[in-house]
């Protein structure tokens, strides 16, 4: 099913059995299973917890056009670019920042494809000086979930979404 997670993809079809009630098998019922707080995030060791079947896909991005580690000449703007997924819905914009975050700018957002498409983005960024430099990049969907800037905790380690980071360096030509 597009914007859901594998546990509800089809891998193998040999029949079809229609349910009046939620799926009440292992799988559904004991393990694939989220906490049901605002996106699955709860403290490490937390117990009796109301859970919920893994469901929605959260928006993801990443920087695509430079590898981690990757060494470059220093330039005071450099280009880089990647794709983003809106999870259940559609990307509706892609933000990136290479000062650790505290400052974001917007990428320019390659054709829609619909709704569950994946969509490359565009950016140029300034880089302050030669030296290790972290690019990050957050997307938005079309519902208004951004990526956080820390990752989400559950007990299953399902939803990670947090904004990717890439490390380069820059050196002086």
């Amino acid at each position: 099913m597009p914007g859901r997670y594998s546990t509800y993809w089809v891998k193998m079809l040999n029949d079809i059995e229609v349910l009046t009630a939620p799926d009440d098998h292992y799988w559904m019922a004991k393990d694939y299973r989220i906490p049901v707080e605002p996106g699955a995030n709860v403290k490490p060791g937390a117990k009796g917890l109301a859970t919920e079947p893994i469901n929605k896909m959260v928006p993801r991005s990443w920087v695509t056009s430079l590898d981690e580690g990757q060494k470059i000449a220093f330039e005071p703007w450099i280009p880089i670019g990647g794709i983003a997924m809106g999870g259940d819905c559609g990307v509706a914009r892609v933000d990136v920042s290479s000062d650790g975050g505290r400052s974001w700018r917007p990428a320019t957002l390659g054709p829609d494809h619909g709704r569950y498409s994946f969509r490359r983005w565009d950016a140029r960024v300034a880089l302050a000086k030669p030296g290790k430099i972290a690019l990050m990049v957050r997307c938005t969907n079309s519902a208004g979930i951004t990526q956080p800037l820390v990752q989400s905790r559950n007990p299953n380690g399902f939803m990670r979404a947090n904004v990717e980071t890439t490390m380069i360096e820059a050196t002086e030509a």
